[in-house]
C-alpha cells in the first residue's frame, strides 16, 4: 500500500472508533432517560418501605450511567483530539502500529474491531502494551507477555 491508502486505512479506523463511543454515549443517554422516566413512575405510585428501596436502587443505577456517560466522554475527547491524518515517525496516541503480531491502534481502550477486513486492536497509551510501544520506532523490537515483537511500520 502507498502512503495514501495507509493514511485512508488509518482515518477508517479512527472513523470507526468514533463511531463505536458515539454508540456507547447514545445508549447510555438512552438508559438515564428510561431511569428518569421509571424514577418518575416510581414517584408515582409507591410509598413507605418499597419506595425508598425503590429509590436506592435507581439511584445506584443513576450513578453507574453517569460514571459511564464520564468515561465515554473522556474517550470521545481523546480521539476527537487525535489527526488521523497525521503520520509517526515514533510510537504515541494516535499511531497506528503494524506489529508482528498484528495491527494496533493507540487512541482509547476500545479492543478489537475490523476494518477493511482486517483486526484491528484500539488501545489506550496507558495499557500495558500501550506503555511497552510508547516511544519506539519502526524495526524497533520489545517484549510483551515473553514474546518479542517486532514493530513493522507505524503511521
Amino acid at each position: 500500500m502507498d502512503e495514501t491508502s495507509w493514511i485512508q486505512f488509518k482515518t477508517a479506523i479512527h472513523n470507526k472508533c468514533l463511531e463505536i463511543v458515539q454508540q456507547q454515549l447514545d445508549t447510555i443517554q438512552s438508559s438515564m432517560d428510561q431511569l428518569m422516566e421509571a424514577k418518575s413512575n416510581e414517584t408515582k405510585s409507591s410509598a413507605g418501605d418499597k419506595y425508598e428501596t425503590g429509590m436506592a436502587m435507581i439511584q445506584n443505577q443513576e450513578d453507574l450511567y453517569k460514571r459511564q456517560q464520564i468515561d465515554a466522554k473522556q474517550r470521545w475527547n481523546v480521539l476527537q483530539s487525535i489527526d488521523s491524518q497525521v503520520t509517526n515517525n515514533s510510537i504515541g496516541t494516535g499511531t497506528l502500529v503494524h506489529l508482528s503480531t498484528g495491527w494496533f491502534y493507540i487512541a482509547v481502550a476500545i479492543g478489537k474491531i475490523e476494518v477493511d477486513h482486517k483486526e484491528v486492536y484500539i488501545i489506550s497509551k496507558a495499557s500495558p502494551l500501550g506503555t511497552l510501544l510508547r516511544g519506539k520506532r519502526e524495526a524497533d523490537s520489545l517484549i510483551f507477555n515473553q514474546k518479542t515483537i517486532l514493530i513493522n511500520s507505524i503511521l
